[in-house]
């Protein structure tokens, strides 16, 4: 940042040395101007005539530096330092806000005021002083802004703005109190110049602002300043182009244009920037944000329907279960399967055609490299050679699959894994399960909501399912599984199958003895794997030029480095098992990839993930739902001591919400907490709603909030959030000893 600071104020110093160094203080340099609007109604902020233009180029820039960048921080305080100013600050116009993307407010020393620094800000357009200055061609300096509001060459605002600038005493700007707070101040001084693109659109304005008068203020600070604005429009638009741009053509000119040929086999040949394979939440996101960067990208993925996540079917068959629970028929779920499964079809469909993504339907399989560093794709249908796709970056991303063990006859009636149980054509009277893992157990809650008659084998004992979860959760799920009927036979082993008109029979050994079971249908849910095969990933790895699947430290992606180009696994096929942490994975990908797709050489970009992708929180879509983040009770336990942990549990039915919905009491949050300083370790919920609630534990858990802190966060009246407010006051309770006395006292009335 240092080094980044100094080199700006060379550069802007470079102009101001080249002027005349006379200044005379006290006496302005400057002769203000009228301003450059038609005349309008009051209240009412000016439009230049290429507004709607203008507009766009504004969104485009907006959405590629929504991010607090450096580069403009260091720019901002190059012009409060070289111009003297408490206030700098550099922001767009937007159609009815000023987006200020970085602001500064530094007091003079002898004010004895802290420093305030704004990532963002909005404030309303039509109050704003930067509205006229984008009319201008460069800039525009008001010395007194009192006189401006007052009488000021055809300037408008709300009358109701102009009464609070009146009781402030100029234009009113926020400033710090003394006391951690902030008041307003009224600024008398303002100069602006226009943030203007290569296209000539004024998107915004570099400002500063000063509390007292300046008649210093002359031609060459004027440089200075349009000096400073001419790099921050350089800057912004750079990285637009890299990250997301506002106009397309400019990059469509940038980038090759796609050749057409036929190959050899007959296929047509296409050259692409991209290639997608697998078109899931991961290959989707990846796909649509490489082509919003203008590159061309072609998405290869056999089935009609994508881009829902993998348990997308359980949570349909979830959601039937609980509004209609055993008196559905089952014809409705096969609609309701169908409907959703049509509709998200046509929902993907639309935003590829927006985003202008090419979908070739087909399973692809790459054939090696040329000598231009371009990875070929061919694409089959059925037997069908539908097409050999070029490109230097091919991003693997074709999902998992049910694992199947060997000996399962999955070719006869009746047996069926985590994929192909959505295909059931009718509800079975009697549902087998092998597995003990977290879908396995989610479809036994379903299908016992269903009315059916559900059986669970597992190899280990009661304390051995589900590992992962905090004991307290593990414990409430197997007590509703069991309040439902459904029969949890431990330490069983599956030793055959058969198949017959009457259906499934399972051969089993509990204790030792050997016990065949006969049922309606029978589901094996032990795992999903990464979907590598004929992709030809092997034929690569196998060559002679060294390729290797290395790890990405960017959100744990792998990059399968050959000597001419480069191929990236995520989703599924890379280990990462949840949509969402998929979805970031390729979104950090496109970041990671786009500076090798231009041109223009980039300086090297930080790949270390953010904080918050490291507490990314897990739910279990049983019935109730359950959900978690951080550390359980054993966890914590074992990483530190017994003496330095402590947990709590909040019920739901204590809450107002609760109550009102008679809620079960088996329903709870638990916070998992450090003694020595209420910090939150683990937040572990149980109950419907978990999967909304936990997002406010996964923000605990990541920012290393305490049980302080918690204790003060505001909640809306009669929601379930007040449940974290209750549990923070119960371990408050036990930090200060209240809890244990509490417990004394009722022991002794009880003696």
């Amino acid at each position: 940042m240092n080094q980044l600071l100094a080199r700006i104020f060379r550069k802007a110093s470079s102009i101001a040395q080249t002027l005349s160094n006379r200044r005379l203080l006290g006496e302005s340099k400057y002769q203000p101007r009228s301003l450059n609007l038609p005349l309008g109604d009051r209240g009412a902020a000016p439009k230049p005539l290429n507004e709607s233009a203008r507009l766009d180029s504004v969104t485009g820039l907006n959405q590629a530096n929504a991010e607090h960048q450096p580069e403009l921080v260091a720019l901002r305080n190059a012009a409060r330092s070289l111009l003297q100013m408490p206030v700098a600050f550099i922001g767009f116009i937007e159609d009815e806000t000023q987006r200020l993307l970085t602001v500064s407010i530094v007091p003079r020393a002898d004010e004895g005021l802290a420093p305030m620094d704004f990532k963002e800000m909005l404030t309303p357009r039509v109050c704003s002083i930067c509205q006229y200055t984008i009319m201008e061609s460069d800039h525009l300096v008001i010395p007194d802004l009192p006189a401006f509001l007052e009488h000021g060459d055809g300037a408008s605002y709300p009358e109701e703005f102009l009464q609070q600038a009146k009781q402030v005493g100029g234009y009113p700007i926020p400033w710090p109190d003394g006391d951690g707070g902030i008041t307003l101040k009224p600024a008398l001084f303002y100069a602006g110049a226009t943030i203007r693109t290569s296209q000539g659109m004024h998107v915004g304005t570099f400002c500063v602002v000063d509390v007292v008068l300046r008649p210093d203020f002359g031609v060459r600070e004027i440089e200075i300043l349009e000096n400073l604005a001419a790099q921050a429009a350089e800057y912004l638009e750079e990285r637009a182009l890299l990250r997301r741009p506002a106009n397309f053509q400019l990059l469509q000119q940038a980038n090759r244009i796609s050749a057409s040929s036929v190959a050899a086999n007959g296929a047509a040949e296409e050259e692409f920037d991209a290639v997608v394979m697998g078109g899931g939440p991961a290959g989707l996101t990846a796909a649509c944000r490489l082509s919003f960067q203008g590159l061309q990208v072609a998405l290869v993925e056999p089935k009609q329907s994508f881009g829902s996540p993998t348990g997308v079917s359980s949570k349909v068959l979830r959601e039937v279960a609980m509004d209609h629970g055993s008196y559905i028929q089952w014809s409705e779920v096969v609609k309701i399967r169908d409907l959703i499964a049509a509709k998200d079809a046509q929902r993907v469909s639309k935003q590829l055609q927006r985003y202008g993504v090419r979908h070739f339907q087909g399973s692809g399989e790459i054939k090696g490299e040329n000598a231009a560093g371009q990875t070929t794709v061919m694409v089959r249908y059925g037997d069908n050679h539908v097409a050999e796709l070029k490109a230097k970056t091919v991003v693997l991303s074709t999902g998992s699959k049910a694992r199947r063990l060997p000996g399962i006859p999955f070719d006869q009636p009746g047996f069926y894994d985590s994929d192909s149980i959505g295909s059931l054509l009718q509800k079975p009277t009697s549902l087998f399960v092998q597995g003990t893992g977290i879908i396995a157990l989610e479809y036994a809650t379903i299908f016992a909501a269903m009315g059916v008659r559900v059986c669970v084998a597992a190899r280990g004992a009661r304390a051995d399912l589900l590992p992962m979860l905090d004991v307290s959760l593990r414990e409430a799920l197997i007590s509703d599984l069991e309040a439902n009927g459904v029969e949890i036979l431990y330490e069983t082993k599956v030793t055959g199958w058969n198949s017959s008109d009457a259906g499934p029979t399972v051969q089993l050994e509990m204790s030792g003895v050997a016990v065949d079971r006969s049922f309606g249908a029978v589901l094996s849910a032990v795992g999903r794997e990464p979907t590598t095969k004929n992709l030809g990933m092997e034929r690569l790895l196998s060559e002679d030029d060294g390729a290797k699947l290395n790890k990405l430290p960017m959100l744990e992606n792998q990059q399968l480095d050959t000597a001419k180009g480069s191929i990236y696994a995520i989703g599924d096929v890379s280990g990462t098992g949840l949509a969402c942490k998929a979805v970031m994975q390729a979104q950090g990908l496109v970041d990671h990839v786009l500076p090798s797709l231009f041109l223009k050489p980039q300086s090297p970009r930080s790949t270390t993930p953010a904080a918050g992708h490291a507490v990314s929180p897990s739910i279990i879509w049983a019935i109730p739902e359950l959900a978690f983040v951080g550390q359980s009770e054993s966890e914590a336990t074992e990483s530190l001591s017994a003496a330095e942990v402590f947990s709590v549990q909040a019920r739901f039915a204590e809450t107002i919400r609760g109550r009102l919905k008679s809620l079960p009491e088996s329903f709870f949050l638990k916070l998992v907490c450090l003694r020595q300083d209420g910090r939150i370790l683990g937040v572990h919920v149980y109950g419907e709603g978990a999967s909304e609630l936990i997002h406010l534990g996964s923000s605990l858990v990541a920012n290393g909030n305490s049980v302080f802190d918690l204790q003060y966060k505001a909640f809306p009246a009669v929601t379930l959030h007040e449940v974290y407010r209750n549990a923070a006051m119960l371990a408050i309770d036990t930090l200060s000893g209240l809890a244990l006395k509490a417990e004394s006292g009722a022991l002794q009335e009880a003696g």
